[in-house]
C-alpha cells in the first residue's frame, strides 16, 4: 500500500505497474527492472513470467483488490525504481532535454510517453513534479518509463539558463511552426495554472496556435505537439 504514494516509492525504490499489456511489455523488454509479480488465486500468471526468475506473491483476493487501484483484475508487476542521478552531475546531452514540472501525475506520464515517442535525450524532473512512478503516471506512461533516461532537476524557480538555449512554452509565445530549433536545448513547460516564473519569461517562448476563444490546451498535450514539430524538423534536415 505504501507503493501507492510517492513517499513509499522513493523509500522502497519499488513501484506497482498494472494492466496486462503493460505488464507483458515490461516483462519482455525490461526483465532486469522486474522485482516480482503480485496476483491472487483467481489469476493466471503471464506466460512471459515463466522466462524470468522473479518472485511471485499470491495474495488473498480481498488483499489484492486493495492494491489493484484500477480494478484490472490482472496480476500486478513490482518494478525497481533506481534513484535518479542529478542532472548537473552528468555531461550535457545534445538534442532535447525535457524539464517536467507537472504536479498532476497523469500529465507527468503523458510527458514521458511523448518524450519516448519523439526520442528526447533525457527527462529532468523538477522539484515541483509528481513522481514519475506514481500509479497515475505509470498508468499513462506504461513501458515508456524505461525507454528514456531520467534525472533529478532543480526547482522550476531555481532553473537558470546555461550556454544551452532554454525554450519555454506559454500561450503568449511565438508560433512554433515559424521556429527553427537549435541542435541542443532545454524545453521547459510551465506549471499547470501558474505558468512560468518571471526569470524564465525572457527565454525563447513558443506556443501552439489555437482556435479563437480557446484559452489554452493541456500542458502535457502542448509539450507533445512541440516535440513533434521539433522531431519533424530533424526528419527533413532543418
Amino acid at each position: 500500500m505504501k507503493l501507492t504514494k510517492a513517499r513509499g516509492i522513493k523509500k522502497n525504490e519499488l513501484a506497482l505497474l498494472s494492466g496486462p499489456k503493460q505488464v507483458r511489455e515490461v516483462l519482455q523488454a525490461f526483465p532486469d527492472r522486474c522485482a516480482g509479480i503480485i496476483f491472487s488465486q483467481h489469476h493466471e500468471l503471464p506466460s512471459e513470467s515463466s522466462a524470468t526468475d522473479i518472485p511471485c506473491y499470491c495474495l488473498d483476493a480481498g488483499l489484492f483488490r486493495q492494491i489493484d487501484l484500477y480494478e484490472t483484475g490482472q496480476p500486478i508487476l513490482l518494478v525497481r525504481v533506481d534513484p535518479f542521478p542529478r542532472w548537473d552531475e552528468v555531461p550535457e546531452a545534445s538534442g532535447c532535454t525535457l524539464c517536467v514540472p507537472f504536479q498532476d501525475p497523469a500529465n507527468v506520464g503523458a510527458a514521458i510517453r511523448s518524450a519516448a515517442a519523439f526520442r528526447v535525450s533525457r527527462v529532468a524532473f523538477l522539484k515541483e513534479a509528481a513522481h514519475p512512478f506514481h500509479p497515475k503516471s505509470i498508468r499513462v506512461a506504461g513501458s515508456t518509463l524505461f525507454r528514456v533516461p531520467f534525472f533529478d532537476g532543480p526547482s522550476l524557480y531555481e532553473l537558470k539558463p546555461s550556454h544551452i538555449p532554454v525554450i519555454t512554452l506559454s500561450p503568449e509565445g511565438k508560433d512554433v511552426k515559424d521556429f527553427r530549433f537549435p541542435a541542443s536545448f532545454f524545453l521547459v513547460p510551465g506549471l499547470e495554472g501558474p505558468g512560468l516564473p518571471n526569470h524564465l519569461r525572457e527565454a525563447t517562448c513558443l506556443s501552439v496556435p489555437m482556435a479563437s476563444g480557446v484559452e489554452s490546451i493541456n500542458a502535457a498535450m502542448a509539450t507533445g505537439i512541440i516535440l513533434y514539430v521539433w522531431r519533424s524538423q530533424l526528419a527533413v534536415g532543418y
